[in-house]
C-alpha cells in the first residue's frame, strides 16, 4: 500500500502536508489549552516542538527516499500524536469548559483515548527495530516485530472499548463514550498484563539497537550509536514511568524523562543526518539553509538600497524617482553571486554535502590492467607488481 502512495511528487506532497497538518493540530491544541487554563506549560510546548521535529525529519527523508519506512513512520507518528492532543483539548472544551459550543465532543473524547497509540508505538517499538534502513537487523528478530505489531493492534482495540476517563489531565468527568463499564475488572486485569509487556518490548528494541551497533562498522556505527543513546533514554523513561505507578512522587520525574526521551530521538537522527550523512539529505538541508539566508540578506540589501537611493534623489531633485528601484536591482545583480558563494562556503563548513565513496577511477583500472600485463610478460616481479597494485588501490 505504501508503494502505491509513495511515487515521486505525491510522496513529497503527502509528507510535507503531514507537517502542515501537525502544525495546525498542535497550534490549535495549545490555543485551546491557553483559552481554558490561561497558559500552556513549558513541557507542553517542548513536547509539541519535539514532535514537530519528527514530522520535519520524516518529510525530509521521504523527499529523497519516497518509500522509506522510517520517513513515513516519523510523519505518521507526528500526525497521530498531534491529533491525539487536539482531540483531548477539543473534548475538554466541548464537554466541560463550554458545553454545547462545539459539536462531536463525545466523538473527540473517544478518539483522544486511543488515536495517539499508533504514534507512540511507532516511536517506542518500531523505530528501534527498524532504524536506520527500515529493515530488521536479522531474521531472528522477526518474531519480536510480529509480536509487537499484534500487541499494538490488541492494545488499540481494547482501549477503544475500555472504560476510561481523562482523570490523568484533571477531567475525570470525561469518559470513554463506548466504554464497557460492566467489564471494568477484566480491562483492569488486561492493563496489568499489558503494561509490563510494553516495558519488555521497549527493552527488546534496545537490544536490537545494541545488536545493530555490534554488527555495524565505520560510518554506519556512528549513525546508529546516537540513536542507541536516545533509545537508552527511552528505556529509562519507561522504567521511571513504571516506577511512578508504584511511587506517585516520581510522577514529575517521569514526565521530564518522557519529554527528554521523545526529544532525544529526532535530535539523534538529526545528528546522524548532518554529521554522518544518513539518508543523503544533508545536501537538501544545506541548500535550504543557504537560500533562506540568501533571501534574508538580499531582502535587507533591497530595502536599504531603495531607501538610500530614494533619499539621494529627494536631496538632489526634491522628489523620489523610480530610477532608485532600477539602481537597487543593479546592486542586487552585482552582489548576488558573491553573497551566495560566501554563504555557501560558511554553510558548507557546518553542513557538509554528502560525499559518497566511489569506485576506483577508470584510469586506475587501466593502470591495473597494464601492470597485470607487464607482470604476465615478466617485466615486473611479483614484489614490484604487488607494491604498484597497493599504490594504485591506496591500500
Amino acid at each position: 500500500m505504501v508503494g502505491v502512495l509513495t511515487s515521486g511528487s505525491r510522496a513529497r506532497w503527502l509528507a510535507w502536508s503531514s507537517v502542515v497538518l501537525y502544525v495546525v493540530l498542535a497550534a490549535t491544541s495549545i490555543a485551546l489549552e491557553v483559552r481554558f487554563v490561561g497558559r500552556a506549560t513549558l513541557l507542553d510546548i517542548w513536547f509539541a516542538l519535539a514532535i514537530l521535529g519528527y514530522a520535519v525529519i520524516g518529510a525530509l527523508i521521504v523527499s529523497t527516499h519516497h518509500a522509506h519506512p522510517i520517513g513515513w513512520m516519523f510523519c505518521g507518528a507526528a500526525v497521530s500524536l498531534g491529533f491525539s492532543s487536539f482531540a483531548a483539548q477539543y473534548a475538554i472544551q466541548a464537554l466541560v469548559v463550554a458545553p454545547g459550543t462545539l459539536p462531536f465532543g463525545q466523538a473527540m473524547a473517544w478518539f483522544s483515548f486511543w488515536v495517539g497509540m499508533p504514534g507512540i508505538a511507532a516511536i517506542v517499538l518500531f523505530l528501534p527495530l527498524l532504524f536506520p534502513d527500515g529493515r530488521l537487523p536479522s531474521p531472528r528478530w522477526r518474531p519480536a516485530a510480529y509480536f509487537a505489531a499484534v500487541s499494538v493492534v490488541l492494545a488499540v482495540a481494547i482501549t477503544m472499548v475500555a472504560p476510561q476517563t481523562l482523570a490523568a489531565v484533571g477531567y475525570a468527568s470525561i469518559r470513554n463514550p463506548v466504554g464497557l463499564d460492566q467489564y471494568a475488572a477484566v480491562f483492569d486485569a488486561i492493563g496489568t498484563i499489558l503494561q509490563p509487556l510494553l516495558v519488555v518490548l521497549v527493552v527488546v528494541g534496545g537490544l536490537v539497537l545494541l545488536d545493530r551497533v555490534r554488527r555495524a562498522d565505520g560510518e554506519e556505527r556512528q549513525q546508529i550509536k546516537w540513536f542507541a543513546f536516545a533509545g537508552a533514554l527511552l528505556v529509562a523513561a519507561f522504567l521511571v514511568q513504571a516506577a511512578a505507578d508504584l511511587v506517585p512522587s516520581l510522577a514529575g520525574a517521569s514526565e521530564v524523562f518522557a519529554v527528554l526521551a521523545v526529544s532525544a530521538i529526532p535530535a539523534a537522527v538529526g545528528i546522524a543526518i548532518l554529521r554522518y550523512r544518513l539518508y543523503d539529505i544533508d545536501l537538501i538541508i544545506n541548500r535550504t539553509v543557504v537560500y533562506v539566508l540568501l533571501t534574508a540578506v538580499l531582502a535587507g540589501v533591497y530595502t536599504a538600497s531603495v531607501a538610500l537611493f530614494q533619499r539621494m534623489f529627494v536631496s538632489m531633485t526634491g522628489q523620489g524617482s523610480d530610477i532608485a528601484i532600477v539602481m537597487t536591482l543593479f546592486v542586487l545583480a552585482t552582489v548576488f553571486t558573491p553573497v551566495k558563494n560566501t554563504l555557501q562556503a560558511r554553510v558548507d563548513r557546518r553542513i557538509k554535502p554528502a560525499v559518497h565513496p566511489s569506485a576506483p577511477h577508470s584510469t586506475s583500472i587501466d593502470d591495473l590492467l597494464m601492470l597485470s600485463e607487464l607482470h604476465d610478460r615478466g617485466v615486473l616481479t611479483d614484489e614490484e607488481f604487488a607494491a604498484k597494485k597497493k599504490q594504485l588501490l591506496r591500500i
